[in-house]
């Protein structure tokens, strides 16, 4: 009996003991685990607001919406608690809680659909932390008037985007400000935002963003990609386009491939009234974005608001900041956007700084302004003139962009001096009145109004040589053998470069193959003539703006010994402005550009002194045409015989018959 009461006595005590010992190892967690069995215990809950005055008070709140998120994730209330910063926070620096793998306490917050209040006050980061503030923001969620310095924020995971402030964005972020460094691997990287669905609205980004690998993502000073997105219950009609609005980047902007002062991607999505400020360049020419493929892969795209364009629109905005490709190489760089033809939008009162953007030739409507112009602008969008300007063509670019080869000519000195005819070894080239012809370069004749003419015409005409090599273009000739469509295409992509030439992508209804009867010999000569005849062209910039293109012009030389050649290249394009050059002025130019040797067709009545008399004024000179062609009587002229015109006629300008 004594050992019975002895053994459970001691069972009683060792119970007791171990109640204590649970009661105890209970109280420890407790004392590990901050949270509160409901958000309402907090002391820092105060009238439906949760106030934070140090990195403590921000974790327990991050703690209270994920552990709700994960534990009732159908309670949309509990993850839109509001919240206001009372306080800079330093997480580096401040006392925070000696917690590992804590299930819910940790910097970033996962869904969040509150009001986050940032009341003017500073968070700083960890450093080398993982990813941002917000992993999602949703529809209802707004967060204002704060400022995140993350000293260096890296995300090395191939999905989602990533950005100081929030991974995905639904809701709104407004006042907002970002400092420091974020860099990300196989994803969209931004400033603020990595994927943006829904609105940025005045909000500055001061940190350097960075994306160093290739793929099919880049980087933006404030999102990576803004492009919409329907969800659930949300119309599929009329869904939410994503908007950035007011927000200026400071920062250095750095990409693989795909890289914009405001966002590296902006398609489905408006941006208006944003700047860039900082440096913006991208390290390679083309990006593999497919790298099981490397025939696909997408050209460089480094832009001061956007590196790449998709269905949106783009108003009023500018770019101050350096543009550039850090590889060597023939691709471009835009001022504002680049792909600003590929889908249908607005491009609209955007302006740069002079010389930001690598290149003459833009493939974009941007007007280009001077320091003092630009500070006009800023101040008043009205007061500087926004129309597209920076069409200027550059020949020392176009040394760099195309294959241009030396004229290789020399002028004959019958034109020598006279200004609206050339006469060469190879061609004789003549312009309307008011016009002259001037060899600028050793790589380029220049057609333009002269000075003392009262004469408003912007057109210049600009003259250049290409290897005109066409010997495999035989297999692009349609069945008849006939020099089509399709051919002079072919024969476009063949010119390095080309695209330069034109905004946009090159189409097979932008080639024209043309038959023009030429002014001087009678004969039909064949041209190839590339211009952008499409809504998207003429979209881009508005009605009020006509069609902003230049247009290209090959004559094609055919002989049954060598076969067809395309050596000469004639751009046209407007001084000063974004204009298409009249088609009806490029017609008659091209009427007026003659092979060498030139010969005429003789037709049913003609006879050598009216021939002489056409060309030269003076029909007694028909012996010279008569010797030229060794005619033994020069008085028997048969219908559909070639006679070579001498050279010396057709440097003769005092007539107006070729005017």
């Amino acid at each position: 009996m004594k050992l019975r009461r002895m053994i459970a006595g001691c069972a009683l005590v060792f119970g007791i003991v171990g109640l204590f010992l649970v009661l105890i190892f209970r109280e420890s967690q407790r004392a590990e685990d901050p949270l509160c069995a409901s958000i309402e215990e907090d002391p820092c809950f105060v009238d439906g607001v949760f106030e934070i005055f140090c990195a403590k008070d921000y974790l327990r709140f991050v703690g209270y919406v994920n552990r709700a998120r994960k534990e009732d994730p159908e309670n949309e209330e509990a993850i839109a608690v509001d919240a206001r910063l009372m306080a800079d926070v330093n997480l580096e620096t401040e006392e925070r809680y000696a917690l590992r793998n804590h299930p819910y306490i940790r910097q970033a917050i996962l869904n969040y659909s509150g009001t986050f209040d940032g009341n003017g006050h500073q968070i700083t980061w960890v450093s080398e932390a993982g990813n941002g503030m917000f992993v999602c923001l949703e529809r209802d969620g707004v967060v204002r008037d704060l400022i995140l310095e993350a000293p260096s924020l890296v995300w090395d995971m191939d999905e989602y985007g990533v950005g100081m402030l929030c991974m995905v964005n639904y809701g709104r972020f407004e006042n907002c400000e970002t400092r420091g460094r974020v860099e990300g691997t196989a994803c969209y990287v931004g400033g603020l935002v990595g994927m943006n669905r829904g609105s940025i609205v005045n909000c500055v980004n001061r940190a350097e963003v960075v994306v160093d690998s290739l793929g099919d993502y880049g980087a933006g000073g404030i999102a990576g990609l803004s492009k919409c997105e329907v969800l659930k219950g949300e119309s599929k009609e009329e869904p939410i386009v994503p908007e950035i609005q007011g927000c200026v980047n400071y920062g250095r902007i750095r990409g693989a491939w795909e890289a914009g002062g405001i966002c590296a991607y902006n398609d489905c999505a408006n941006i208006y009234k944003c700047g860039n400020e900082g440096e913006v360049s991208v390290r390679y020419q083309r990006g593999y974005i497919y790298p099981e493929n490397p025939e696909w892969y997408e050209r460089a795209m480094a832009g001061g608001i956007c590196g790449r364009m998709g269905k949106n629109n783009l108003e009023y905005c500018y770019n101050k900041g350096r543009i550039s490709i850090l590889e060597e190489g023939v691709e471009d760089t835009y001022a504002i956007a680049g792909d600003t033809l590929f889908w249908i939008h607005t491009v609209r009162g955007c302006v740069s700084l002079q010389g930001m953007a690598k290149g003459a030739m833009r493939h974009e409507s941007v007007a280009e302004l001077t320091e003092r112009e630009m500070e006009l602008w800023l101040s008043d969008h009205e007061s500087v003139s926004d129309r597209g300007n920076n069409w200027e063509f550059d020949l020392e670019e176009a040394k760099e962009k195309l294959p241009l080869i030396p004229l290789g000519v020399t002028e004959s000195p019958l034109t020598d001096g006279q200004g609206e005819v050339f006469l060469c070894e190879d061609f004789c080239l003549r312009s309307e009145k008011g016009y002259s012809i001037e060899q600028v370069s050793p790589y380029a004749l220049c057609v333009e109004a002269n000075e003392q003419e009262a004469s408003d015409s912007r057109l210049q005409v600009w003259v250049m040589r290409v290897p005109g090599d066409l010997t495999d273009i035989a297999s692009y000739l349609d069945e008849h053998g006939n020099f089509v469509k399709d051919t002079g295409h072919e024969v476009w992509l063949g010119i390095e470069g080309s695209h330069w030439l034109h905004p946009g992508p090159s189409y097979k209804d932008d080639v024209h193959v043309k038959t023009v009867i030429c002014e001087q010999s009678g004969q039909p000569e064949t041209w190839l003539v590339h211009y952008r005849d499409d809504i998207l062209a003429h979209a881009a910039v508005g009605d009020e703006y006509g069609m902003i293109d230049n247009v290209t012009a090959l004559p094609i030389e055919y002989s049954e010994t060598s076969g067809y050649k395309a050596e000469w290249l004639l751009l046209f394009t407007n001084k000063g402005d974004n204009y298409r050059p009249s088609l009806f002025e490029v017609d008659e130019f091209l009427k007026n550009f003659t092979w060498l040797p030139c010969k005429r067709r003789v037709k049913q009545g003609d006879c050598l002194y009216n021939l002489a008399r056409e060309y030269t004024g003076d029909g007694n000179r028909y012996p010279e045409l008569a010797a030229v062609n060794e005619l033994e009587n020069p008085g028997l002229l048969i219908p559909g015989q070639m006679l070579r015109i001498p050279e010396e006629w057709l440097a003769f300008v005092d007539s107006d018959h070729f005017h």
